[in-house]
């Protein structure tokens, strides 16, 4: 399949090969597997950066007939000659049907990079209500420009088709996915009749504000000991002591005067000493060991942070979110072993990203002072936990989304960096959406 620029010179034509964005079609696929589908479809994409925000999005026929007043002679095909005419209309709809706002002012796009593809009829079979109209697509890109990073993108989406795959009879609104990137996160959208556009709002770009804080550990205060003032008095005692006995020797009372004098003078600056901080010295405390509840406070926002990291779009970015709540032996097993979990193999190889992860059970086992690779003691406890993945691949306008459950015992470590995942041992998991049950009972590992 591929995309063309019309021109009014039809023998200029700029030929690009088109690669479906989750793998190639097969002439073996059945409808259900091929994208897009029957009926009205559109892929859109959102990207957010320092120089523009950008709308790139690719649609049917159909859809563009839902979107615009577009008439054409045939209604399966666009024309060289009605191809002029199809960039001020999409240009003129935009503006004042779906408007963008940037820091709270209306931006006008700049449309660019219209094409239009040249489908493989023999996929028609697959399209018997829209036929050619449905296999045709445009696309392009709606270019916002910016002169910095935005706080705020308001963006009103007010088009939705009739869901004919769902009631070909009484169809509903058409639901859209999408798919927003911004600050370095890639994250799914549904735009609905209820909740039909987008308001993003900047973090600032920094990782340690997308992740959810971890507890500290809980030091003991341990006792403030005044051991110069205790030194003072053990002086003053020792003075008098050494007094009465050189007083006795000599048989002279001066020597018994003088200590007093020195004792006195030691006893009233050791006093003196108790009343403030100084000559203090801490005995005791340090970190103390959790309690149960304590160490699962811990545990639930290090695994959630684990799959915030897959957020990112960047392998750099997710090894670093990941490198706050993973040790760093453990680090390279568990991003390949996630990275594998969120693989749909379905869909082509399509990487899913995670919309929510639930937490089943927790059950929080030894909780030890354990001795690390530098000698130190630090506290350490395991926990069982059980837990649901939900993933999705969003692509022309709808979802795929699959459940994953897992349950493995994981060790969670306090290192000089804070409290950290060192290890894990998967033993169950499952995909919930197929029967059956995987006992796979080994470590995390390659």
């Amino acid at each position: 399949m591929r995309f063309r620029s019309c021109t009014q010179n039809p023998h200029l034509r700029r030929l690009l090969a088109w690669i479906f964005a989750l793998g190639g079609v097969s002439s073996a696929f059945s409808a259900e597997e091929l994208h897009p589908q029957d009926g009205p479809h559109v892929d859109i994409r959102i990207f957010i950066d320092a120089e523009a925000v950008v709308l790139q999005l690719e649609m049917n026929l159909v859809f563009l007939d839902y979107l615009v007043d577009f008439p054409r002679e045939e209604p399966a095909r666009i024309s060289s000659v009605e191809w002029p005419d199809l960039k001020p209309t999409l240009l003129e709809f935009f503006e004042q049907s779906h408007p963008v706002r940037i820091d709270d002012q209306r931006v006008l796009p700049e449309l660019e990079e219209l094409q239009i593809n040249d489908p493989d009829l023999a996929l028609l079979p697959l399209f018997p209500i829209s036929g050619e109209q449905g296999l045709r697509k445009i696309r392009f890109r709606l270019v916002y420009p910016t002169s910095s990073m935005p706080s705020k993108v308001e963006i009103s989406w007010t088009t939705f088709p009739p869901d004919i795959l769902t009631d070909l009879v009484d169809p509903p609104p058409l639901d859209l996915a999408a798919e927003l990137d911004a600050e370095g996160v890639r994250a799914p959208l549904l735009f609905t009749v209820d909740e039909p556009g987008l308001t993003w709002r900047a973090l600032g770009g920094s990782i340690d504000a997308r992740l959810l804080e971890v507890p500290e550990s809980v030091i003991e205060p341990g006792s403030q000991v005044p051991v110069l003032a205790i030194m003072f008095f053990v002086a003053g005692g020792v003075v008098l002591i050494v007094g009465i006995l050189v007083s006795r020797l000599s048989d002279s009372p001066v020597p018994v005067v003088a200590a007093v004098g020195i004792e006195g003078v030691l006893l009233i600056s050791g006093v003196g000493l108790l009343f403030s901080d100084f000559g203090r010295v801490t005995m005791g405390g340090g970190p103390r060991l959790p309690d149960v509840v304590e160490a699962e406070a811990i545990f639930r926002p290090l695994h959630a942070n684990v799959y915030r990291a897959f957020d990112y779009v960047e392998e750099s970015d997710i090894y670093d979110a990941l490198d706050r709540s993973v040790d760093g032996p453990f680090l390279e097993t568990l991003y390949r072993t996630i990275f594998r979990g969120l693989v749909m193999q379905e869909e082509g190889g399509a990487v899913a990203r995670v919309t929510e992860v639930r937490p089943l059970e927790i059950e929080v086992g030894d909780i030890v002072m354990e001795e690390g690779e530098d000698g130190l003691e630090r506290p350490a406890f395991t926990v069982s936990c059980r837990w649901q993945v939900d993933g999705v691949v969003s692509h022309w306008g709808h979802s795929h989304e699959r459940t994953n459950e897992y349950f493995a015992d994981w060790d969670v470590v306090e290192g000089p960096d804070g409290w950290q995942l060192t290890g894990a041992e998967i033993r169950e998991q499952d995909r919930l959406e197929e029967e059956g049950h995987v006992e796979v009972g080994e470590e995390f590992d390659v």
